[in-house]
């Protein structure tokens, strides 16, 4: 290798690296002293005046659930009377199966026609962000379409999250005073989900005569934890239909199979890993208003800019609406372990 060249100076104050034959530069570079050797001697003057951190400039969201519940509350305020606080759902209960032959020489008495109500509370619910103009004006990337979705998103996420906590009651109480109770099928405490625990609870249901989804099928809704637990099942290789995804509408999102009468749906935003629920139609009851400016699905509001210099913007979403269990009988609780199966 050549020897080095050069008048020894300011500019080769380095020390002597073989097989150099005089000390070595100073070398201009773009990274800290941390990364680079002791030799030669290095200068970041330019590097920190000039290497700056480059950003991709999407924003990401965070990791999301999917959305599952609202889709169950199939019972809908849609023929409502007027405008109220409540909505009040009702039930006529069918006549007593007549198997007694008719006398020929007396009349038929007539006989009563029970029922019960169910009334369903709306409430108001919303939430608003807001952004300056210095801002809009500063940030590197469009903020107002990243604003838009995380509201929109935060609608769909908050509903979702109200229909399944109307499931998550274990009693459910009629306007005449009537009790209906949740089913619950498991120890929390040591069971693991099974073939064996579905089955019971569709033929609970079925004995209840509880109406099925389209297809004829129940639908159990189960967190992650517990669909390791059914894949663990001796039963299920042998026993699941997977979905082909052809079956359009009447494939639930996150579905993956039909097993032992029920229409398996995996979900993460169930509340905890030990909880799940079978489900018949008419388990769920969402009440809204029918007013102008509102219905069944939020909305996303802007604000209108008020402040004298037009510098503050918001955008928010709100909803008046209401989530209740229709028929306690409709519903079972799956209580399990919430964690692996070994």
């Amino acid at each position: 290798m050549a020897l080095g060249t050069g008048v020894v100076g300011a500019n080769q104050n380095g020390p002597v690296v073989a097989p150099s034959g005089t000390p070595g530069e100073i070398l201009t570079v773009a990274g800290p002293l941390s990364i680079n050797a002791a030799a030669p001697v290095i200068d970041t003057t330019l590097g920190d005046l000039f290497t700056a951190k480059a950003y991709d400039l999407m924003a990401y969201p965070s990791l999301r659930p999917e959305l599952i519940f609202d889709q169950f509350a199939t019972v809908k305020s849609v023929n409502s009377t007027h405008r109220g606080g409540s909505i009040r759902f009702s039930f006529v209960d069918d006549i007593a199966e007549q198997t007694t032959p008719l006398l020929e020489n007396l009349d038929v008495d007539a006989v009563s026609l029970g029922g019960r109500g169910l009334s369903v509370g709306m409430r108001e619910y919303g939430v608003v962000v807001g952004r300056t103009n210095l801002l809009v004006g500063t940030s590197m990337i469009p903020l107002d379409p990243i604003l838009a979705e995380r509201v929109g998103y935060n609608a769909g996420i908050s509903m979702d999250a109200l229909g399944r906590i109307a499931l998550d009651a274990t009693t459910i109480t009629y306007d005449d005073a009537t009790v209906g109770n949740v089913a619950s099928i498991g120890n929390a405490l040591a069971d693991y989900l099974t073939a064996t625990m579905l089955r019971d609870a569709v033929a609970t249901m079925k004995a209840a005569n509880v109406r099925p989804f389209a297809g004829g099928l129940y639908v159990a809704v189960i967190s992650p934890t517990q669909a390791q637990h059914l894949m663990s099942d001796t039963n299920w290789r042998s026993q699941i239909v997977f979905d082909d995804g052809k079956a359009g509408n009447s494939v639930f999102t996150g579905s993956i199979g039909v097993f032992e009468g029920c229409r398996v749906i995996v979900n993460n935003h169930i509340g905890a890993q030990g909880k799940g629920y079978v489900l018949g139609a008419e388990a769920l009851a969402k009440a809204f208003s029918s007013a102008p400016g509102f219905g069944p699905n939020p909305h996303v509001v802007p604000s209108p800019v008020v402040d004298g210099l037009r510098r503050f913007a918001r955008v928010g979403w709100k909803h008046l609406v209401g989530y209740s269990l229709f028929r306690a009988e409709a519903v079972i609780h799956l209580a399990t372990l919430g964690t692996l199966k070994p």
